[in-house]
């Protein structure tokens, strides 16, 4: 997504500040992924969101805090976290694995998840806080699975394996295709709709019962 810059003299439409809020954070992450945190300027910010330099400060005091609010839109979504799993208990495997493969790969069907991603990994650094927050977050959730999957396999609905025993682990193919994308850009060798397929099915012959 590279939002156009509006041309000189527009005249500026007022707008509700959750709309204008994300007008900026859809400028702030085009002008970091093209030139970087370190490169990209307030102004040019301003101008690919309609608003003056000072319109941009109205919202945020500088860079750093225009950063943190971008990430926390694709890694602290609002709770409960959009996307999470919520499996039903009574689901048989192939309907628990396909809600848990949704709740992983619905998101990142938007290029905005992907590109936030991308500017994560690059400048990490920067927000060390909000990845503390995340991962804090993230545990919570990978908890609650837990549980969920030890009472699966109490129930024989899965069966035990070192996946059962860890299902941290499960997440792995997503992660390892977000590497590869953001490494590789168009040259990834599979698709996200191939990987998305792949994990799946892995997922079905690890879990399924003998």
């Amino acid at each position: 997504m590279t939002p156009s810059r509006p041309s000189a003299g527009r005249k500026r439409i007022r707008l509700k500040p959750e709309i204008r809020t994300q007008q900026i954070l859809h400028a702030v992450l085009a002008e970091f992924s093209q030139h970087g945190f370190a490169a990209a300027r307030i102004e040019d910010i301003a101008a690919r969101a309609g608003l003056s330099k000072s319109g941009i400060y109205a919202h945020y005091a500088g860079k750093d805090e225009i950063f943190e609010a971008l990430l926390m839109e694709v890694l602290s979504p609002q709770s409960p976290p959009e996307g999470a799993w919520e499996p039903d208990p009574d689901m048989p495997l192939p309907e628990l694995v396909e809600s848990y493969i949704q709740s992983l790969y619905g998101r990142l069907q938007d290029p905005v998840v992907l590109a936030t991603f991308r500017l994560l990994i690059a400048e990490s650094e920067r927000a060390p806080g909000l990845i503390r927050r995340w991962h804090a977050q993230t545990t919570a959730r990978r908890q609650r699975d837990q549980a969920f999957v030890d009472a699966c396999v109490r129930r024989g609905v899965m069966r035990p394996s070192a996946l059962t025993e860890h299902f941290e682990l499960a997440v792995a193919p997503v992660v390892m295709w977000m590497n590869m994308y953001i490494t590789l850009k168009e040259a990834v060798p599979m698709s996200l709709a191939q990987m998305r397929q792949a994990h799946a099915r892995l997922l079905l012959d690890v879990l399924q019962p003998r």
